[in-house]
This record gives C-alpha cells, structure tokens and sequence, in this order.
C-alpha cells in the first residue's frame, strides 16, 4: 500500500509540473492552431515578394539525362529539344582483322523505365519521364563544331555550353543528314537482341525498354572500320578532331504543335552506338575462319540539350509563372520589412514549424493540364540547398517521387478541391529569427527529381539591377529536364489562395 500511495504521488507531481510548464506561455498571435502533435501559435502577417524570372540560358552540358522532342503547353507555348553529342572510341587503335565486313550499326540508349508486375511474357515495363504519345522523326547529322573540354577565354575553366545556342551549333552541321529515322515513338516493351560473348559466339539479351535504332552501315564502315590503323583513330583526340559531333535534331512532319519528349539516360553505360562485324585472317573464310565481333561507340563527356524557345511565351501578372526547360522560376524574398524583422527576433519565439504554402491558380491550369507534382526550392545567394532539404529524413535515393516530403511536400488538394504545394523551411525560418542567420532570397521551380542538385550556369531577365551578391547564377540542372509548368498564386492575391509564409510557435512569458 505504501509502494502505491508513492505511485500516486509522483504522478500527481507529474501533473503538475506538466500543468505548471505550460501556464509559463502567454497566448499571442492570430490563431491557436493544432498542428504535428504540439499546440502552436501561427503567425501569418510576414510580408513577402515574389518574382517571376524568365530564363535567357542555361547550362546543359553537365546534365544527368537529356531529353528530346517536342513539348506543347497550353499556357506557356511550345518547344524542342536536340541533342549534341561527342563520341569517343571504346578503344583507340582498334584492331578489326585483315577482312572485316560490317554486319550491322545499332544505336541503344536505355529510356527511364520501371517494372510494373509480370505476366506470361514476363516481367512488364513502365516508362518515366516520357510526355506524349505522338510520333515524330528523328533527323542524325553529322557536326563540325568542336566542343572544348575548357574555355581558353575564362582562365581554362571548364567550359560551359547552354540550351540557347541551336543556331551556332546547327551552322556547322552537314548540309544533309546522314540519317532519319521515321514515325520515332518510345516503347514499354522489353528488347531483345545480340550480344558477342567472350567465345566470339551471340548470346541473346533480354533488357529493359530502350530505343534500338539500325543505323546505315555504309556511313560506319567508312567511318570506322576502313580508318584502321589510321591518325584519326590513334587516340581519342584525335578521333574527337576528326568526327566533331553527332546531332539528334526531331522534327515533327504534322505541322501542328505537338508533345513527344522522351528523356533519354545518355550517361548510362548501356548508351553506345555498337557496330557488329564479322571478320576473319583470310580473304575467303570458311564458316570456321569466320568470328562474330563488335565495336561501340560511347557518347563522350560533351553532350548538350539545345532548346528551341521561338513559339514560348512566359506570361506576365500577379501570379508566380513556373515553367521547366529553358523556361521560368520564381525567386522569394522573405521578411522584406526590416522592422518586423527585428521585431521577431526579439519575440524569443520557439519556431515549430514554418512554411510556405503556394496555390495553384486554377483559372489559369486547367484540371487535365500536365501538373508537376514537385517543386524545388533554394538558397539564391550561397547556391546550395536549405537545412531542411540536408536534414529531411523522409530523402529516398531510390525513388525520388516520394523523397523529402515534409521539406518539398507533393502536389496535394485540400477539402474544398483546391490544388496546392506546402514547402516547410522550419530550420531556415527559425535561423533567421533566433540565430541572426542571414536572410537570403530564394529560387522556386519545377523538378522531376528533388534527390539532384546539380547547380548549373544559368542567365535571367531582370537581374540587372540585383546586389552583385544576391544575384542569380545557377539553378537546379533537373529544371531543365522537367517540361511541365504551373501558374501560383502570389502575396498580393485575394484572401484564401494567397502566399503566406506561415509560422507556428509557441512564446515564453
């Protein structure tokens, strides 16, 4: 009994500190919210500017995938997409037998795809970052524009090529393409196709989707295999001297906007360009004499996404206008009040949450418009990503759709349908306000893959006039690769769907 009235005791005494604790905060501010187990005050009259900045280039020569194609929007427009590519030998010097005879020139870039389930054929694909279902043609030229590794101009930095630059690049193109490819449409299917083992023999490979085009023979056995033990294959230099560049141009034959983009993963090591051949050490063989090879082509570490903006427009308003490609962002400028700022962080607060909540403008984006389900969000000034985006411990590397939810919430809709995006910057925010941190300002736009950073070069309108050490100079790379877009509510819209920056707190007396 005396064991039970202690017990009693100290829960008492639990209680009461408990109770004791919480009468320590004064209740100031807007409203009392309850909000991720904790009650909270929100304070909501920060004043914020937003920024619509229209892209002029962007870097594209350090890119993870590339796209191409053509995308139409309905608000923004439409645009195009090729591709410029060194290629680089397997091996220099190649040795191809005194009596080499080409079999078959195949190109195979894997497309993004992943397994849905399995059926009698066996397992089945789904393609990601494919837009459209339209076919066009693909037009392979052969280009004479050397791409450097540095810039003799910038102190031989590495040199920087961007998406804006389709008319130098297509003025050192053959007059003619070499190539052309007709009625060009991605497929989910599996492949299956030949492989030379290590006995010389073909072995048949199932792979997942990719595109598997048969390029002319002729043109490669000129190119490659009668060049042997020729300069221009002696080394890789040489070989990038002689062949400049392959350029994928689309070209859509319907004379109507159109949307076929595919993304293609050209860094994979499955992206090659494979010549099959048969060789042997005699002139007339027997079957015995004869032995089953091949010889790839690899895409070099120059490859360029150039974008064709002329039927583009990027609208102008209130509103926040994001567009992927060479396209928009937005750029935010919180606590632009001094004075409130100083207020703050003389409040003391406890900062439990803080975020920004954007709504799409559904007068603008209609219900079947191609909506991204990420944004992406930045620090413009030290050209990194927040605290939040590093501490966030929902990041998934394997499936960047569900990565960093609670810093980069998805596409979401409330109870009354209206469709938003919720961003928390609760370590950002709190930074600012209890630790003095400097307040920077910050770049907003669409991303098909939150897990990738990648600042690249980058030149907007309307930075003229920016403090030399808050201007824009790099963006997320994945920006450029993600064609959708959107149109956001701003600060200065009515009540309901307005920008705030939101913060729940809780203040000691």
């Amino acid at each position: 009994m005396k064991e039970l009235g202690r017990l009693v005791l100290l829960l008492l005494g639990v209680v009461l500190i408990t109770t004791s604790c919480e009468d320590d905060f004064a209740a100031a501010g807007s409203n009392l919210v309850n909000d991720n187990n904790f009650d909270a005050l929100l304070y909501d009259a920060s004043q914020i500017e937003v920024a619509t900045k229209p892209l002029i280039k962007m870097q594209s020569n350090l890119l993870n995938s590339y796209s191409i194609g053509f995308y139409n929007d309905g608000v923004y427009g439409d645009y195009s997409a090729s591709i410029l590519t060194q290629l680089k030998l397997q091996n220099p010097s190649p040795s191809f037998g005194a009596y080499p005879a080409l079999d078959s020139v195949i190109l195979s870039i894997p497309y993004y795809s992943r397994p849905i389930g399995q059926n009698e054929d066996g397992v089945q694909f789904k393609l990601d970052s494919i837009y459209g279902n339209n076919p066009i043609d693909l037009e392979f030229y052969r280009s004479n524009y050397f791409l450097r590794n540095e810039d003799p101009e910038d102190d031989y930095e590495p040199q920087a090529y961007y998406s804006n630059q389709q008319e130098t690049f297509e003025g050192y193109l053959d007059p003619q393409p070499f190539f052309t490819v007709e009625d060009f449409k991605p497929s989910p299917l599996k492949v299956s196709y030949r492989e030379v083992n290590s006995k010389g023999e073909f072995d048949t490979i199932l792979a997942s989707p990719r595109t598997r085009i048969e390029l002319p023979r002729e043109y490669f056995q000129e190119l490659i295999l009668d060049r042997e033990g020729s300069s221009e294959l002696l080394s890789d230099s040489n070989f990038r001297n002689f062949f400049r560049g392959l350029y994928i141009k689309p070209v859509n034959t319907s004379g109507a906007a159109t949307t076929a983009l595919s993304l293609l993963d050209l860094r994979s090591e499955e992206a090659k360009i494979i010549l099959y051949y048969n060789t042997s050490e005699v002139e007339d063989p027997s079957e015995e004499e004869i032995e089953q090879k091949e010889y790839s082509l690899l895409f070099g570490s120059n490859i360029v996404n150039v974008i064709n903006t002329d039927n583009q427009t990027i609208p102008t308003g209130d509103g926040i206008y994001l567009k992927g490609g060479q396209g928009s962002m937005g750029v935010i400028d919180l606590f632009t009040d001094p004075s409130e700022l100083e207020t703050l962080r003389d409040s003391d607060w406890l900062i439990n949450e803080a975020n920004l909540t954007f709504y799409v403008d559904e007068n603008q984006i209609s219900e079947d418009h191609n909506q991204p389900q990420r944004l992406f969000i930045y620090d413009v000034k030290n050209n990194r990503v927040l605290q939040d985006y590093t501490f966030d411990v929902s990041a998934n590397d394997n499936n960047p759709l569900k990565s960093r939810l609670i810093h980069l919430g998805r596409l979401d809709e409330d109870d009354n349908g209206k469709r938003f995006y919720k961003l928390k910057l609760t370590s950002y925010v709190s930074d600012i306000i209890n630790k003095d941190s400097t307040n920077t300002r910050l770049g907003l736009m669409v991303s098909n893959n939150v897990n990738i950073f990648n600042p690249v070069k980058v030149e907007v309108e309307g930075e003229e006039n920016v403090d030399e050490d808050y201007q824009l100079e790099v963006v997320p790379s994945p920006m450029l690769l993600t064609p959708q877009s959107t149109v956001l509510y701003g600060p200065d819209a009515p009540e309901g769907n307005r920008l705030k920056l939101n913060i729940y707190y809780t203040e000691p007396n």
